[in-house]
């Protein structure tokens, strides 16, 4: 994910070393995402933010 709209995307990085994990989109995360950082081997659980609201209408 490289583009000149770098800018807009946001670090995630790992809670023990600060190692880089992904970079992604503002609001992309919708559920829990766990992944184990490559360098110091920490599993990190991310979740959003805040709840989608679109997601809840849809649903109903």
């Amino acid at each position: 994910m490289h583009s000149s709209n770098d800018s807009a995307c946001v670090s995630m990085k790992c809670a023990s070393c600060r190692a880089l994990l992904f970079k992604s989109e503002p609001g992309a995360i919708a559920g829990v995402i766990e992944i184990k950082c490559r360098r110091c081997g920490t599993f990190n659980c991310l979740r959003p933010a805040s709840p989608n609201p679109t997601a809840n209408r849809a649903a109903a």
